[in-house]
């Protein structure tokens, strides 16, 4: 009865963590009332301890108030990718330590580049990590939407800038990933950057990114004829990158136009372009297709 009790108790007490549960009830069986002395069963969660989390966490959230996004990344895009995969799998491991202990990690970085991992998180069966995901995207929205609305009035004043328009379309793309959007939200801020992206392409010619931007933004909006445009002007002022005439066949696949495709792929096909792996996937999946 006593063991049974025990079980029936940790079990409840513990049912987010069964490994966990499972160790207690066997401590508690093998030591019976003495068990519940030893240090293992110590670790409760306790409100004080649940408010000095908060507060540990609050000032990590805090301790600089500049916004993510003006800091300078010194990680290169395939570095970040490595550094999501282990806190993708961290998510998913059964260890509740390692899991928290990666959250915390995770908050002390730019967290505004693992947005998509936080909003996998915010649905974690973990309470505390959930708890940590959520007050992180709440932060990062809240430095997102103050430094928006500051980018919102400078803008007036400085279409011209590249650098600055390079800043707020990044802005702009943070938020949007950030998730929890309403659509007439993400319409408006999907236009918003389109502008954004139209001026950049003015200020500065030889911006690949923003051209390449500018093209797959319009076609999310529908807006086929700016679409096309945008697709126009990458062939032109960037001939030798794989991405325009990717663009064009994404532009003609769309509008459903197979003879319009087809002259694209034919002109990736005929190229000098040096092509990458996936691009070359593509090719030979399409030609192969015809």
């Amino acid at each position: 009865m006593y063991v049974a009790a025990c079980a029936c108790y940790f079990f409840l007490r513990f049912r987010r963590s069964m490994p966990e549960a499972a160790v207690k009830v066997a401590f508690a069986a093998a030591f019976p009332l003495i068990g519940f002395l030893l240090p293992l069963f110590w670790r409760q969660q306790r409100p004080s301890d649940e408010s000095q989390r908060i507060q540990t966490l609050e000032t990590y959230l805090r301790q600089d108030e500049q916004p993510d996004h003006l800091k300078v990344s010194h990680l290169s895009e395939d570095e970040k990718e490595l550094n999501i995969v282990p806190l993708e799998e961290a998510l998913l491991v059964n260890d509740l330590t390692s899991r928290r202990r990666t959250m915390i990690d995770l908050l002390k970085q730019d967290a505004t580049e693992y947005l998509e991992v936080l909003r996998m998180a915010v649905g974690n069966e973990d309470t505390e990590t959930s708890h940590y995901a959520v007050s992180a995207v709440v932060e990062i929205k809240r430095k997102l939407n103050h430094a928006l609305q500051e980018f919102a009035v400078r803008y007036e004043t400085s279409r011209d800038d590249a650098h600055f328009l390079a800043s707020y379309a990044e802005v702009l793309q943070n938020y949007m990933r950030s998730g929890f959007l309403d659509g007439s939200t993400l319409l408006q801020l999907k236009a918003s950057l389109a502008d954004v992206l139209q001026h950049w392409t003015e200020a500065d010619p030889h911006a690949f990114e923003a051209h390449e931007q500018k093209m797959r933004i319009e076609l999310e909006l529908g807006n086929y004829l700016s679409a096309e445009q945008a697709a126009v002007l990458m062939m032109e002022r960037f001939p030798y990158r794989e991405e325009s005439y990717l663009a064009q066949m994404n532009l003609s696949f769309t509008l459903r136009s197979p003879q319009r495709f087809d002259q694209a792929l034919q002109a990736l096909k005929q190229s000098p372009v040096r092509l990458s792996n996936d691009a070359l996937k593509l090719v030979r999946f399409w030609s192969e297709g015809a």
